[in-house]
């Protein structure tokens, strides 16, 4: 422990009060052994009889990061048992999410005998009674809620392995299986890193092991198709997290401009002509993404009235695939509740975004018309059909006013700015990855010395400089912050980041919300 900064010892305190822990926290794990569970011995059975009756097998994935890592696992394995091994992975936009009655029928007609799911399955019912129908195996890999049977051959599902591994996503299920039929290797572990990462999985038991160790092959290795699509040269839970999965995501959200396929076919090349071609089609699609989605957050707070408790936005310009973003940015900007629809020829495809303490799943759940409807506590995702708006609306309005709770205020980490160096910030590193479970904290600066202050682009940006040099960066300002006395503020609430610029490193601290007194 002597090589912890005050700093590090009084973050580790913050999130670890049991100091008997620590260790836990700030040591690397190391992976736990593989596991000994009747689900993954049931696979890997299953498997080895694909491979001695030569089988075609087709592994049905998921658009997003963690599907998408998932499927380049699980394929990448069979094929290196000698497995005709095809995948696919759904249309987001015309197909939907999971495994669906007109691939598995087009899987029948291929040859294919059996289908292997990843990060998906579980609730795909229909999908799995017509496969059995047809004569087919399924294996369904899966770690989303398991709340009823699953009609099929082996599941393998977190909640039936040993308790290690209960926070597994999609990808680290495929990375468990490729152990068991010792076909692993480390560009596949990288994969599963990354895609914990991106599923925002509690950093606990394999998951933590996963990631740490994902990285620091990643950082030694500066492997290829990680490394194209990061800016930084040295990559960490939080430059991942911005840098990569936000391109990979992309793909899934716009799959009107591009194939999700294509990026498994990515992640599947060896030859770098391929690995630059793709890995700069992913970026130009991220670059698209993200313009629609400056647009179409201008064009939501354009429709937002700060006396509503609750927003419900819709226009005809909103992409399906980029609703998400915006209801969570707006929930974040506002700390309120908000629901996001983009309009189609069948209906209304919505997003619901939640602060910590209001449960969309509870507040949504007396509607009885949704089409579709599924979430969690703080997100939700339903579909409506073409003349139930105004009832949805009315509904949702009369609904708020009964419904009652209370929004959890953030606990804080009181610090002096002076105690932000590059140095001491760096030293926080000991105890990555955060994420759930171990979240990093927010810090608060009480009474602030400001020196200076800046504001650009037309008052939406404002920098503070304080007294000791720190730079305090809060984007987005309001009007009536940006009309307010710097002598009324009480402290700055937010987190710190290193930025680097022509080879010079800068602390920078991000302010989230601004206290007055």
């Amino acid at each position: 422990m002597k090589q912890m900064t005050e700093l590090t010892k009084k973050v580790l305190e913050f999130l670890e009060p049991d100091s008997t822990k620590w260790a836990y926290w700030t040591n690397r794990q190391t992976l736990n052994p593989i596991s000994e569970s009747e689900c993954i011995e049931k696979f890997k059975t299953r498997i080895l009889n694909a491979v001695s009756n030569s089988e075609k097998v087709i592994v049905a994935g998921d658009y997003d990061c963690d599907g998408i890592s998932a499927t380049t696992i699980m394929v990448s394995g069979l094929r290196k048992l000698g497995l005709e091994c095809g995948f696919y992975i759904p249309d987001r936009i015309k197909e939907g999410y999971g495994l669906s009655e007109t691939t598995v029928k087009l899987a029948y007609k291929k040859g294919y005998s059996l289908i292997v799911t990843v990060d998906n399955g579980i609730k795909s019912a229909q999908a799995l009674s017509l496969a059995k129908e047809l004569g087919m195996d399924v294996i369904v890999t899966d770690h989303h809620t398991m709340d009823e049977e699953v009609n099929c051959d082996v599941v393998v599902h977190p909640m039936l392995m040993e308790p290690c591994f209960k926070t597994l996503c999609g990808a680290g299920i495929a990375y468990e299986c490729m152990r068991v039929l010792d076909v692993d290797d480390d560009y596949l572990l990288q994969l599963a890193g990354l895609a914990s990462i991106s599923d925002m999985m509690v950093v606990k038991g394999q998951t933590r092991a996963l990631i740490q160790n994902g990285l620091n092959l990643m950082n030694k290795t500066h492997e290829k198709h990680i490394f194209s699509l990061a800016t930084d040269r040295e990559l960490n839970e939080k430059s991942i997290g911005f840098q990569v999965v936000p391109k990979l995501n992309a793909i899934g959200r716009l799959s009107n401009l591009a194939n999700a396929n294509n990026v498994v076919r990515y992640f599947l090349a060896h030859d770098d002509e391929s690995i630059y071609s793709l890995g700069q089609q992913i970026t130009q699609i991220n670059m698209i993404r993200k313009q629609m989605s400056d647009q179409m957050q201008k064009t939501a707070l354009l429709k937002c009235k700060a006396n509503e408790d609750i927003y419900i936005i819709e226009d005809t310009s909103f992409h399906e695939g980029i609703i998400g973003l915006v209801a969570g940015s707006l929930c974040s900007r506002f700390n309120k509740p908000c629901i996001v629809l983009a309009k189609n020829e069948q209906g209304y495809k919505a997003s619901m975004r939640s602060p910590e303490g209001f449960n969309c799943m509870d507040f949504l759940g007396p509607y009885e018309h949704f089409v579709v409807f599924g979430g969690h506590e703080n997100a939700a995702g339903f579909s409506l059909n073409l003349n139930e708006f105004d009832m949805f609306e009315d509904f949702i309005h009369t609904r708020i006013k009964e419904y009652t709770y209370s929004v959890k205020t953030k606990k804080t980490l009181i610090i002096d700015d002076e105690e932000l160096s590059l140095e001491t910030i760096q030293s926080l590193d000991l105890l990555r990855p955060f994420g759930p479970g171990f979240d990093f904290p927010s810090f608060e600066i009480i009474h602030p010395k400001v020196k200076s202050l800046y504001d650009f682009q037309n008052h939406k940006h404002r920098k503070y400089t304080l007294e000791s040099g720190l730079q305090c960066m809060r984007f987005n300002q309001s009007d009536s912050e940006y009309k307010k006395s710097v002598n009324s503020i009480y402290s700055f609430i937010g987190t710190v980041q290193i930025n680097q610029y022509q080879g010079r490193k800068q602390v920078n601290f991000v302010i989230d919300e601004i206290v007055y007194a």
